[in-house]
């Protein structure tokens, strides 16, 4: 129960701009028990399905549940509630530092994560808040579907990639978000396939690297993370007040984000 609780708010982050649900299996202390679990899911099906599959519903079920809130949101308030947003994204940081320096710091560790920090500030150029979608039920949309769930499997395997900057690079983040809304099965079925099949194999390459090069991993992980958030910080207020109290909401949302992973760790 208590993993499929944590499923939702894992669910919840893979669909908000700037924040990575795999980020959030870190300071949950459930990533590498999962990376496990999909990576050697046919050495032990019984016993890697078991601990899975409550965390996967849980993913379905908070992406479900807030999708429509968070685009009713990002339609009417739209620079409060990347504020927001923001708040929650930075709340996340210490836990993750705390996390890539478990076994340890080098200096060198700073080379990978300028090197993703750098690619992760490379993809926010890309206009990342145009939410659109049109959606077509021929065979090439078909594959720009399955296309969705590949690009889904990248930010869930790798921490600090959020899937909401990777999909809206192809302008594919308004397809996905409509779809999980109103369950759009065309869109979602060959997304749930590229998903799973892109998963398997990701998996087991981030595994390895975490086995072998723990410290590297985690600086790459968290070089991702922190170029994200700048992609939440392009505001426009017509109003002082509005700016002020979309400050504040930032900072409760901070507050909230660095209590509640404390207390649910």
């Amino acid at each position: 129960m208590i993993n499929f609780i944590k499923g939702i708010f894992v669910g919840i982050f893979n669909i908000i701009p700037g924040l990575s649900g795999s980020a959030l299996l870190i300071i949950l202390n459930l990533y590498e028990k999962c990376l496990e679990a999909i990576s050697n899911i046919l050495k032990n099906p019984k016993k890697n399905i078991l601990f899975l599959l409550p965390i996967g519903l849980g993913i379905l079920l908070g992406t479900f549940l807030f999708s429509k809130v968070i685009l009713y949101f990002i339609n009417v308030f739209p620079s409060a509630t990347f504020l927001i947003f923001t708040g929650f994204s930075l709340g996340t940081l210490p836990h993750l530092f705390k996390e890539a320096s478990k076994k340890g710091f080098k200096d060198s560790y700073i080379i990978p994560f300028l090197i993703t920090f750098s690619l992760g500030i490379t993809m926010l150029l890309f206009d990342t808040k145009n939410i659109t979608y049109h959606i077509d039920y021929n065979l090439i949309s078909i594959l720009k579907y399955f296309s969705i769930g590949i690009l889904l499997s990248l930010s869930t395997i790798i921490p600090g990639l959020s899937s909401t900057v990777l999909l809206s690079l192809f302008n594919l983040y308004g397809i996905y978000l409509y779809s999980i809304s109103n369950l759009n099965l065309i869109v979602l079925i060959p997304t749930a396939i590229g998903l799973i099949i892109t998963s398997f194999f990701i998996s087991k390459i981030i595994n390895y690297f975490l086995k072998k090069h723990y410290g590297y991993t985690y600086f790459a992980i968290l070089g991702f993370t922190i170029s994200t958030i700048p992609s939440l910080l392009n505001l426009n207020f017509t109003k002082t007040s509005e700016l002020i109290t979309s400050i504040i909401l930032g900072v409760i949302a901070f507050l909230i984000t660095n209590y509640s992973f404390k207390v649910i760790k």
